[in-house]
């Protein structure tokens, strides 16, 4: 909840509206740039290449000095009514989905139970249109209980498995603006049963074309791990191929892992398959992919190369992200 505008340009953000809303990109109609003391001006009709290539372009474009976003009626309510549904498999929980322009659809898959049980809700304004919606924001709990995350004794399995029976009796839940949208709590922000409040997570994107290798996936992700929790989202279309946005018509699965736990070697070999699918590592969370494996991932990399390297031939804005993906070795 503490992105700014410009960041969200950079990594080309996305949320519960996915379907209907698709990513940040969706929503700005005109970009000022600063690159070495020059201002450009893009949009979809000038500097078009460049446009497209700094959303999804991690601030190696230029630094974004202006947005001008278009004007879009979206309705707001002080609260929210969530709809309830819980299912087994992944096939199941995919054939649930639906949802209309105007909701907020997301999901929960327990990654430690056999069946992969599952949970989503559906949010919509509850008849009650606001001008503007004030944020009433929970107390955030800061707290460390790594046995948790650990799963000693089975006890995250447990708590999972109670908030899922719990989430087949309660089928709805009013809740203000800023719960739908943020819905962290004591568990769901994994950094308090994590040591040291450490974690890795790993978001990815598949097409929908390969929905039907996401129980393969997913099993080769948690293979020899823990999984702290796993959240999903639909993802609608986007037809930009000149950038570094792992956005694409599917969808999207986020699972957290204890960094003191994290295994390197079988996240490797969980990239080698998820290539194989077209799928793609969201590199505004990513501190694990090389530069090999991101070169195939990102097949549109060279496109996107060729555009940043005509307005910063100089390499003057680079990242630790652009150094280790060697996204500007000219």
């Amino acid at each position: 909840s503490n992105v700014t505008l410009a960041g969200a340009i950079a990594a080309d953000t996305h949320g519960k509206d996915n379907d209907w809303g698709g990513s940040f990109y969706k929503n700005v109609e005109e970009i000022t740039l600063s690159v070495n003391g020059k201002g450009i001006v893009a949009s979809r009709k000038m500097n078009k290449e460049l446009f497209n290539a700094t959303f999804g372009g991690y601030g190696l474009t230029g630094t974004i000095t202006d947005i001008k976003f278009f004007n879009k009626s979206i309705d707001l309510s002080k609260n929210y009514k969530t709809t309830i549904t819980t299912g087994k498999g992944l096939n199941s929980l995919i054939s649930s989905f639906e949802t209309k322009r105007g909701q907020y659809w997301v999901a929960w898959v327990d990654l430690l139970s056999k069946n992969f049980n599952w949970v989503t809700k559906i949010s919509s304004p509850n008849n009650f249109k606001v001008s503007e919606v004030i944020e009433e924001r929970d107390v955030d709990f800061n707290i460390s209980l790594p046995f948790v995350g650990k799963n000693r004794f089975n006890i995250l399995g447990i708590i999972n498995y109670l908030y899922f029976k719990k989430s087949s009796y309660i089928k709805n839940e009013y809740k203000n603006f800023y719960q739908t949208l943020y819905p962290l709590s004591f568990i769901t922000d994994t950094r308090n049963i994590s040591s040291k409040r450490r974690i890795v997570q790993i978001q990815f994107s598949l097409p929908i074309k390969h929905e039907d290798k996401l129980d393969k996936l997913l099993s080769k992700l948690i293979h020899k791990q823990k999984p702290l929790l796993c959240s999903v989202k639909k993802m609608g279309d986007q037809d930009i191929l000149s950038n570094l946005s792992f956005y694409q018509e599917g969808w999207s699965f986020a699972v957290d892992f204890s960094y003191e736990e994290f295994n390197q070697e079988e996240i490797n070999l969980f990239y080698k398959e998820l290539i194989k699918y077209e799928g793609k590592i969201y590199l505004a969370k990513d501190s694990h992919l090389k530069e090999k494996d991101f070169k195939l991932m990102y097949p549109e990399f060279m496109v996107w190369r060729d555009i940043v390297k005509e307005i910063d031939p100089k390499k003057s804005y680079q990242s630790e992200l652009s150094v280790r993906l060697g996204l500007k070795n000219w």
